[in-house]
């Protein structure tokens, strides 16, 4: 049976995310601006530096946020609320012994906004990915599969709950 989903925003390619440097402020703004939406809540200051902290996202450097700054803070956002912060610090490490962090931040976004893109959500998912999978892709994959489960139920509840 499938279930419609909302339109959430498309998340932004390495290449389109800011090449300069920001500030902390700069950064939760554009990363609240994908992530929010979706998660009905704020990535904030105090967040952020626990995902430092924890070794999730790099510390910067004399407070200069780049882009793996950004990139970190947005896939992070998106997964928080299905994985515990361990889990994806786990899941980033193994990404990224394979392929870059653009690489890596990538992949991750055109399979999250491929799954944005259709109009619904069949039950059970079917991994359709053109190229050989690696065991990374197939990481990325299942862990955006999750968190798009989580919105639906999230969502359904929220619908049911004036039932």
């Amino acid at each position: 049976m499938p279930f419609a989903k909302n339109n959430f925003p498309r998340l932004p390619l390495w290449s389109e995310l800011p090449s300069f440097n920001l500030h902390l402020d700069q950064l939760l703004d554009i990363t609240n601006s994908f992530v929010e939406p979706m998660i009905e809540e704020k990535i904030t200051k105090t967040m952020m530096h626990n995902y430092f902290k924890a070794g999730i996202i790099e510390a910067p450097i004399k407070k200069r946020y780049a882009r793996k700054h950004l990139a970190g803070a947005i896939v992070v956002g998106v997964c928080k609320n299905v994985f515990s912060l361990s889990e994806i610090e786990q899941g980033l490490r193994l990404i990224l012994a394979d392929t870059s962090p653009a690489e890596g931040y990538d992949n991750f976004v055109k399979i999250f906004n491929n799954q944005s893109s259709q109009e619904t959500i069949k039950m059970p998912p079917v991994a359709n990915i053109s190229l050989e999978p690696t065991s990374t892709m197939l990481i990325q994959y299942s862990a955006i599969q999750s968190v798009w489960f989580w919105f639906l139920a999230r969502r359904l509840i929220q619908k049911n709950q004036d039932l």
